[in-house]
């Protein structure tokens, strides 16, 4: 990761980072800490992580959380949250969602097209069937 990337990361990390880990904090209602793998990502996709990736995260647990139910499934079964890009090339057969060991983890082309990323609802749709 050079230092275009890192600072374009470190940019996205001050201006939309601590917002939307409140956000998601608060839809939970506990802390589930957000790593994003900067590493992963090319200078493109790093603009659209507040956009595509952390938004749509964010919706997606805002409708399973919408109920009790929803919301004590999440808060039992989720610690922590990792987010990780995979290149445009080959993303809609390489993405994954994946829950282990209370680690939910997005893997995705959050900055190619929408076929190489989740939507909220397909996240949603996920986590109902997971967790």
């Amino acid at each position: 990761m050079g230092l275009k990337e890192r600072k374009a990361a470190k940019s996205i990390e001050d201006q939309y980072l601590a917002d939307y880990q409140k956000e998601i904090n608060d839809i939970v209602g506990k802390p589930v800490p957000v790593t994003i793998n900067w590493d992963t990502f090319d200078i493109d996709s790093i603009k659209f992580v507040p956009s595509v990736c952390l938004q749509r995260l964010t919706d997606g647990l805002k409708e399973v959380c919408n109920d009790a139910m929803g919301k004590e499934a999440v808060q039992e079964g989720i610690n922590t949250i990792e987010v990780f890009c995979i290149p445009n090339e080959g993303a809609e057969d390489n993405k994954a969602l994946t829950l282990d060991a209370g680690v939910f983890s997005l893997t995705a082309c959050w900055g190619g097209h929408h076929s190489g990323y989740y939507t909220d609802l397909v996240i949603r749709d996920y986590l109902e069937n997971t967790l």
